[in-house]
């Protein structure tokens, strides 16, 4: 089976829509401090991947509510989480594989919208708490990765803490600190300051039209 929360939604804005319902708002309830968290919109496009993912998963094994179990999961598929796990000292397969055999299973006719249980709601919740500890302006799967180690209680954080991973090292990589913009802040750009994903996964498209390493456009005005 296959879905994606924007076409199920059909809205300018599916992910902010879809967050709004797992966390109960509405514009006639919500309270105005919430409403002004749009956290729907501050997901990065690996984070609504990794979302995506995780509730296909969840349709498929016919749950009607995602869990944690799923979103740690789906952060083995995705970048970068994928990656710190990798770093943190774990076999990604492997431990996909270990996940996906005890994610629970129903036979239940299930919406093709599914819910949130309440541990999945705290860790998206928590996420975008860590995404503003470390100065990022978004939620990315490192931010979700970190919170789901943190969950204390939920089926993840135990599926973490049995990985024989580098618990400390993952959350240092999870929750390291946002890199200043070009020019900004002291080492900005410089050698030893703390790479952020967008370096580590990332192309500098100005720094190669720089270099003249870009091919030509055609059929532009100058």
């Amino acid at each position: 089976m296959s879905m994606s929360f924007g076409s199920a939604f059909g809205s300018s804005d599916p992910f902010g829509e879809l967050l709004n319902r797992f966390f109960g708002m509405s514009p006639a309830t919500s309270p105005p401090a919430v409403q002004r968290v749009p956290i729907g919109r501050l997901l990065s496009e690996p984070s609504q991947e990794l979302i995506n993912l995780a509730a296909r998963r969840a349709l498929e094994d016919g749950t009607p509510d995602l869990d944690t179990e799923h979103l740690l999961w789906a952060a083995t598929q995705v970048e970068p989480s994928r990656g710190l796990l990798t770093q943190a000292g774990v076999d990604v397969e492997e431990f996909a594989a270990q996940i996906a055999k005890v994610l629970p299973r129903e036979s239940v006719e299930v919406s093709a919208q599914p819910g949130l249980t309440p541990g999945a709601k705290r860790t998206l919740a928590a996420a975008y708490g860590l995404s503003q500890a470390t100065g990022a302006s978004y939620i990315g799967p490192e931010h979700i990765l970190g919170a789901l180690l943190e969950g204390e209680g939920t089926g993840a954080a135990r599926l973490l803490q049995g990985a024989g991973l580098d618990v400390s090292r993952l959350r240092g990589l999870a929750e390291r600190p946002a890199r200043p913009a070009r020019g900004e802040g002291a080492g900005a750009g410089q050698e030893g300051g703390a790479p952020s994903s967008l370096d580590e996964y990332g192309r500098d498209l100005t720094e190669e039209a720089k270099a003249g390493r870009l091919d030509p456009v055609v059929g532009r005005a100058e």
